[in-house]
């Protein structure tokens, strides 16, 4: 019966150090994040992105596409007559 009673005794002191060591680290890494994140706003308002203005460039079809299309109409239009 001793034995048993060791035994649980044990595995819940490791439980509770293990429990202890996570919530430690857990604490220590959401402080880090914190920091990070104090470190990075301020650098970002020293360095601003530079953001460049992009226009959109028109795609015309090409002859050759022109033609593919007029093609697979044709296509489909003569497979729903027959």
């Amino acid at each position: 019966m001793e034995n048993i009673m060791s035994a649980l005794t044990d595995g819940v002191i490791i439980t509770l150090v293990g429990m202890f060591v996570v919530f430690v680290f857990l604490t220590i890494m959401v402080y880090a994040m914190n920091i990070t994140t104090c470190i990075v706003n301020y650098l970002n308002e020293k360095f601003p992105p530079v953001q460049k203005e992009v226009q959109p460039q028109k795609k015309k079809a090409s002859v050759g596409e022109e033609e593919l299309v007029a093609v697979a109409i044709a296509s489909i239009l003569n497979r729903q007559r027959g």
